[in-house]
C-alpha cells in the first residue's frame, strides 16, 4: 500500500526549510531502505530543490512520495513553485549554474543523481521539478516501459494519517487503477480507503464493475468511501471505468480532455446499480482521477506539453494549482 506524501513548505531565504525537507527525505529513505548511498543522494536532491525554490521562487513545496510496485521501490520528489519560471532551462540544466551569485550545483546535480528527472517551466507560470530516486541495488528507470505513473496523496492540514488511498496493478496487456476517499479524514476514513485498495488488489484481475462490486461488500464494516477504478488496455485501445461517489475521472488525449462517468452513493453503505462505462484509449492518452481535495476546474490545455511529460509533473501541477488544503487529497496520473 502506497504511504501518504509529505509536504513541506518552502519559503524565500528560509533556508531552515531545506533541512526539515532533507530530515523528512532521510526518515522516508531509512524507511523505504535505501543505504547510506541512496539516501545521501536523495538528500542532495532535495536539498537543491528545496534552496532553488528559496531562492528563485519565493515560496513553493516539496512533495515526498515513497512507492513500491512491480518490484521496485522508491522516492518521487517534486519540487512545485508559482515563480517567475525559467528563461533558459538548457543553461539551468548545467552543473555549477547559477543566476543568485550563489554556488550553482541545483538543476544539473538532480539529474546526475536521480533515476528519472523531468522540469516543466513557463516563463511567469512557476516550475515544477520530478525526481525519483529508486532503493539500492535496482536500476534506473526506463521511460520506454508500457505505463508511467505518477500520484500524490496528502493528509488534510493537521491529520497523520491520510483518508485516500490509491493502487495500480500492471500486466503486459492490461494497467488497472483505483483512488479510494473514506468518508470524512482521519483513521477511520484511512480504514475504508486502504480496506478498498486491499480489495481491489485481491480481485484485480477482475473488471472494474465487479472489483467495485466486491469493495461495497467488503466496506460495509466501515464508515465507507468514494471509489473509481480505471482499466486500460492499450493494445485494444479501451478504457473501461467504474465509481461511486466524488471521484473524478478524465482521459486527456489530443488537446482534449473527457470527464467520465461516476455513479452516486457511498460505497459500503447505500449505492444504485453499479456501472462499467467504456472509452476510446488513444496511445498517449493520459488517464487523471483525484479525490475531492483537488478542485475540478483544471483545464489541461492551459498547460502546454504537460501531457507528454512524466505523468508525475501533471500530479504536481495540479496538485499544485488546486488543491484545496482542507481535506485530504489524492491524485493519481498515468500514461500508457
Amino acid at each position: 500500500m502506497p504511504s501518504p506524501s509529505r509536504v513541506i513548505p518552502i519559503t524565500a531565504n528560509d533556508f531552515s526549510q531545506a533541512g526539515d525537507a532533507r530530515r523528512q527525505a532521510l526518515s522516508l529513505a531509512i524507511a523505504t531502505g535505501f543505504d547510506e548511498l541512496r539516501q545521501g543522494q536523495l538528500n542532495i536532491v532535495v536539498t537543491e530543490a528545496a534552496r532553488n525554490i528559496a531562492k528563485h521562487a519565493g515560496s513553493g513545496e516539496i512533495v515526498l512520495t515513497p512507492w513500491s510496485y512491480e518490484g521496485k521501490t522508491g522516492i518521487d520528489m517534486l519540487a512545485l513553485d508559482k515563480g517567475k519560471g525559467i528563461e533558459n532551462l538548457s543553461s539551468a540544466m548545467q552543473d555549477g549554474y547559477s543566476t543568485a551569485g550563489t554556488p550553482g550545483n541545483g538543476l544539473g546535480a538532480i539529474a546526475r543523481l536521480s533515476g528519472s528527472y523531468q522540469i516543466y517551466s513557463v516563463p511567469g507560470n512557476g516550475t515544477a521539478v520530478f525526481a525519483r530516486v529508486l532503493r539500492t541495488g535496482q536500476d534506473t528507470e526506463s521511460e520506454t516501459r508500457p505505463y508511467r505513473l505518477g500520484a500524490i496523496s496528502t493528509p488534510i492540514p493537521g491529520e497523520s494519517v491520510c483518508g485516500d488511498a490509491w493502487g495500480a496493478v500492471h500486466t503486459p496487456e492490461r494497467s488497472i487503477y483505483i483512488v479510494a476517499d473514506g468518508l470524512g479524514h482521519g483513521p477511520l476514513a484511512s480504514e475504508a480507503s486502504e480496506e478498498a485498495v486491499r480489495v481491489f488488489r485481491q480481485f484485480a484481475p477482475q473488471s472494474p464493475d465487479r472489483i467495485l462490486n466486491e469493495i461495497h461488500g467488503a466496506l460495509t464494516k466501515t464508515r465507507g468511501a468514494a471509489v473509481s477504478i480505471a482499466e486500460v488496455f492499450p493494445q485494444r485501445r479501451i478504457l473501461n471505468y467504474a465509481g461511486a461517489g466524488n471521484i473524478a475521472g478524465a482521459v486527456s488525449f489530443g488537446g482534449k480532455t473527457r470527464s467520465m462517468v461516476s455513479m452516486n452513493g457511498t460505497v459500503g453503505h447505500v449505492i444504485g446499480k453499479i456501472q462499467q462505462f467504456s472509452y476510446p484509449w488513444e496511445p498517449g492518452s493520459a488517464l487523471i482521477m483525484h479525490s475531492d481535495g483537488l478542485g475540478t476546474r483544471w483545464n489541461v490545455e492551459q498547460y502546454p506539453g504537460l501531457t507528454s511529460r512524466h505523468p508525475a509533473l501533471l500530479a504536481g501541477v495540479l496538485f499544485r494549482d488546486y488543491c484545496r488544503k482542507r481535506d485530504d487529497a489524492t491524485v493519481l496520473i498515468s500514461g500508457i
